[in-house]
């Protein structure tokens, strides 16, 4: 397969072969944040993506990236990081852009934190043979930020100038489902970003989310969540109200529409006492196509939870057409069969893999239940540059996690086994 980056962003693209294969790793319990702060000012437009120079950002070696969701600036959200040339995961990276994708119209200032990223520290190669972490393969680097923090107060603009300590957070693996669903009535048009208002999801202290990723409904993906008013802290309480919308065709959400999922992972920070209390059920309608046609099906929504194993793999995802792209207009993109096995769950790798763009989601006909083995064979792509993607090229990467299901009381269980293994790491301190 051919992989197609920046040599110098925005100017110059390159070219390199590479063979196609799954890569199994193992991910550390421990994740560093690193803090993307504007590094010059920008107008930006609603809907429009833009590769905004940031001050760089050093990724250590061995480690894979994911965004901290909740959208972090009041103009929008970062959906993707763009790097200096191009790296392995085993090598050091340097990041110097953010696709930062505004949900309304303004100015981002140099100076301004326009997202933060989650650092993973894993290992590849012999899985079998590799049974753990010594702190030596993990190279922690704390950071105390000067920046602007840019958030809405009762409909006002504010910029507050903060200087903060970032760190990071251990990691349980256990989580939960928190659906996502329309309290609105909305017309919405394809490719035109859309700000939702949801029915309130209340996220207890020291709980971090992401989006569950392949489309749970027929009119887009939920590309971010955000709450009112300034951003929450990780361990503080968090009451998200709205999801940012990304339509792939015309037509209307109806309140009581799915529109995502939210995976809700625990976290051990500050004094943590995080406690899974089982949820009722949910009505939601899920939206898919039928036959040709849009159809709505009703249905009890039971809690549901899980925990994701430790070892996992990334697949590479490969065009399977020549198709033009144009900036700031989404796009279905046909893509070599990816198939997963039942009982796993995807996210997008972070750092764009082709130089023209992103992949937001990935799509089925119809949303199979995470129990289910699937096949996905086309992707929601993202153009950051106009361009164009050709058959055999790398579109980008997928993480694929193993869960297991189980019941609330199992899961609870586990939960507890670790906040008090987190106690006696952490000393007691929490």
């Amino acid at each position: 397969m051919e992989i197609v980056y920046w040599k110098e962003v925005g100017k110059e693209v390159a070219n390199l072969r590479v063979k196609k294969e799954s890569v199994r790793y193992r991910i550390a319990p421990f994740v560093q944040w690193k803090v993307l702060i504007a590094e010059e000012s920008a107008e930006v437009k609603m809907g429009e993506p833009v590769a905004i120079k940031i001050r760089e950002v050093k990724i250590p070696e061995n480690t894979i990236l994911a965004p901290l969701s909740i959208m972090r600036h009041a103009l929008g959200t970062t959906i993707d990081v763009i790097e200096r040339g191009i790296s392995k995961v085993e090598d050091e990276k340097t990041i110097t852009h953010a696709v930062f994708l505004p949900v309304e119209d303004g100015t981002v200032e140099k100076g301004d934190i326009i997202g933060v990223l989650k650092v993973f520290f894993v290992k590849t190669g012999m899985i079998d043979r590799i049974f753990g972490f010594s702190a030596s393969d993990i190279k922690i680097r704390e950071e105390m930020v000067d920046a602007n923090l840019v958030y809405r107060q009762n409909g006002e603009l504010k910029r507050e100038k903060i200087r903060t300590r970032f760190f990071g957070y251990f990691k349980s693996y256990v989580a939960e489902w928190e659906p996502i669903v329309s309290a609105e009535n909305v017309d919405v048009r394809r490719g035109v970003l859309t700000r939702v208002k949801i029915k309130e999801i209340a996220l207890q202290p020291n709980t971090v989310v992401t989006p569950l990723h392949i489309m749970r409904n027929v009119y887009g993906s939920v590309v971010e969540v955000a709450q009112e008013g300034k951003p929450s802290r990780v361990e503080e309480e968090k009451r998200i109200s709205e999801a940012i919308f990304l339509p792939v065709r015309d037509g209307r959400l109806q309140k009581g529409d799915l529109l995502g999922v939210l995976n809700v992972y625990y976290t051990a920070i500050g004094n943590f006492e995080p406690k899974m209390v089982p949820k009722e059920e949910k009505f939601a309608r899920l939206v898919y196509e039928a036959s040709g046609r849009v159809v709505r099906d009703g249905m009890l929504l039971k809690p549901f939870a899980y925990r994701r194993k430790p070892v996992a793999r990334w697949e590479p995802v490969v065009a399977e057409e020549d198709v033009a792209v144009e900036r700031g207009k989404p796009l279905e993109v046909a893509v070599e069969p990816l198939r997963l096995e039942e009982n796993t769950i995807v996210y997008p790798l972070y750092i764009m893999r082709h130089a023209m763009g992103t992949i937001i989601d990935l799509i089925e006909s119809k949303p199979a239940k995470v129990e289910a083995p699937k096949t996905i064979r086309k992707v929601l792509f993202m153009p950051v540059f106009d361009g164009e993607i050709k058959k055999g090229q790398l579109v980008g990467v997928v993480n694929v996690y193993n869960v297991e299901v189980e019941s609330y009381e199992v899961l609870s269980r586990w939960l507890n086994e670790w906040v008090e293994e987190m106690k006696r790491v952490l000393g007691g301190e929490g």
